[in-house]
Parts: structure tokens; C-alpha cells; sequence
């Protein structure tokens, strides 16, 4: 039987194959589980992560210190879109991330053919989409172990019910078994009673 590849070793959005200079990444995205490469990866999560420094953010960033694109939900950080500002000014300027300003944009970028080391801003990338694929399955690895737990909690209890279901049959039978015992032993007495002599 041939095996599909595809899912394995390209990703499903830009159709790159994995190589030296393509990472492809296993990511849980909408409830199923894909290969994106790096580029894929950060697009597809666009407000985990500051575009321009690539550090993913936590949920301790205090909104004065954070922009939001205006055209997409990608969030950055106010020291890197603006570092000659001052963190406590109250407005700021209109945000657009890079992948708005440029929607052809690659964040990684290959490795140095002869060389093959990659600068530091695409070692940044790399390590950000890997995080959030990492995220990304340990989220769903938690949910799968969750839903598992409740499962098996449920198949307990079903367990407990059929039991119960079974030593009630068991209890009814025996009494109608008794009742017919009775019964029986009833009728053999009046019919010994009513016998001639």
C-alpha cells in the first residue's frame, strides 16, 4: 500500500518540502494536527509572537508596553516598533507589522550555501515557530490527555451501572425462581389435600 507523504514532508499551506533550508514543523492548529514550515508557522500565529524581535509573548506584557498591527491581530512589542519612544507615552502612532507593510515577506531565510549557518534573526525565527509547535502539541497533548481521563471516568461508571443492572436481573430471577419454588410446592400440597383416599 503506498503511503502519503505529502502531509509528512511538505507543508499543507506553501507546499515547501522539507530540506537543509526548510524546517517543516508539526503544529496543532484548529483542532487537527499539520506541517507548516517556519514561515507558515509564524503567519498562521500571528499574535503569539512579536514580529520584530521574534520572542513569544506571555501573558505577563501589560498592554502600554505592546502594539497591535491595525490590519491583523499581530501583536509587538512597543521597545522594538518604537525604540525611541518612551514606554509611558500615552498615544502611539499607527502599527503595521511586517507581514502587512509586505504580505510577500519570508521570515527565514536559508542558510549561507557554502557555509551552511543561518544569521541570527533567522535563528530567532526558527526558534520562535519551534516554540509555538511545541506549544502547540503540548496544548493538544493535554487536551487528549483530558479527554482520555474523562473517558475512563465515564467507563467506570458505566462499568459500576452495568454491575448494578446485572445483580438486579440476578435478584429478580431468584425471586421469580422463588415465587415459582412456592408456587409449585403450593399446588403439590393442595393436590395431595384434595386427593381421595
Amino acid at each position: 500500500m503506498k503511503r502519503q507523504q505529502s502531509s509528512a514532508s511538505n507543508c499543507v499551506l506553501c507546499g515547501a518540502s522539507q530540506t537543509l533550508s526548510v524546517i517543516i514543523h508539526n503544529v496543532r492548529y484548529r483542532s487537527k494536527t499539520h506541517s507548516y514550515c517556519t514561515n507558515c508557522v509564524l503567519r498562521q500565529h500571528p499574535g503569539t509572537f512579536c514580529p520584530i524581535c521574534f520572542e513569544l509573548f506571555d501573558d505577563s506584557l501589560r498592554p502600554n508596553l505592546r502594539l497591535m498591527c491595525v490590519r491583523c491581530p499581530s501583536i509587538a512589542h512597543r521597545s522594538c516598533a518604537l525604540p525611541s519612544t518612551d514606554d509611558s507615552a500615552a498615544a502611539a502612532p499607527a502599527f503595521l507589522c511586517p507581514t502587512c507593510v509586505d504580505p510577500n515577506i519570508t521570515f527565514f531565510k536559508p542558510p549561507d550555501r557554502e557555509t551552511g549557518a543561518c544569521d541570527v534573526e533567522s535563528g530567532k525565527v526558527l526558534v520562535a515557530a519551534a516554540q509555538i509547535a511545541a506549544l502547540s502539541m503540548s496544548r493538544a497533548a493535554a487536551a487528549a490527555r483530558f479527554e482520555a481521563e474523562r473517558r475512563a471516568r465515564e467507563a467506570v461508571v458505566a462499568k459500576r451501572r452495568a454491575k448494578e443492572a446485572v445483580e438486579n436481573f440476578e435478584a429478580i430471577v431468584a425471586m421469580e425462581e422463588g415465587a415459582m419454588t412456592e408456587q409449585r410446592g403450593s399446588s403439590g400440597r393442595n393436590a395431595r389435600r384434595h386427593a381421595p383416599s
